[in-house]
């Protein structure tokens, strides 16, 4: 009895992950990371909603088991979170430098506004007063 139960527990059992589902989701998460290295955040999102969107389907279709289905839906949450901390990472970055260059062209104009400045200065400032020459010009005894 015990025997013909285990035979039957294993009659009407899907499979975990079917294989063209699997190497679908595979290929899709590739296609995420891939998408995310090149710093292209919105197909990332995009490839990201697709990718949970074939799960739906292949749990719809019976290709992917409950638990299975909750375990790739954790792991996509987490790469959702790591994709939307990556790309604020990236925007921060982005701001920084942006700022750097910004601070540094207004430092550069600042020292050119005060050399040109400085230049105009000297062009209109009054030639010192010139002294009179020694040794020329009456003297105690010339009237």
């Amino acid at each position: 009895m015990l025997g013909a139960v285990l035979v039957c527990a294993g009659c009407g059992s899907a499979p975990e992950l079917a294989a063209d589902r699997a190497s679908s989701l595979q290929q899709s998460v590739l296609d995420v990371t891939q998408a995310a290295s090149e710093a292209r955040w919105a197909d990332a999102q995009v490839l990201l909603v697709d990718t949970q969107a074939s799960l739906d389907a292949g749990a719809d279709a019976g290709e992917v088991s409950t638990t299975r289905y909750r375990e790739i839906d954790a792991a996509l949450d987490r790469v959702a979170a790591e994709l939307a901390a990556a790309k604020a990472a990236a925007d921060q970055a982005a701001a920084a430098q942006a700022a750097a260059e910004q601070a540094a062209a207004e430092q550069a104009a600042a020292e050119q506004a005060a050399a040109e400045q400085a230049a105009a200065e000297q062009k209109t400032a009054p030639a010192p007063a010139k002294e009179p020459p020694k040794g020329k010009g009456p003297g105690k005894g010339d009237k």
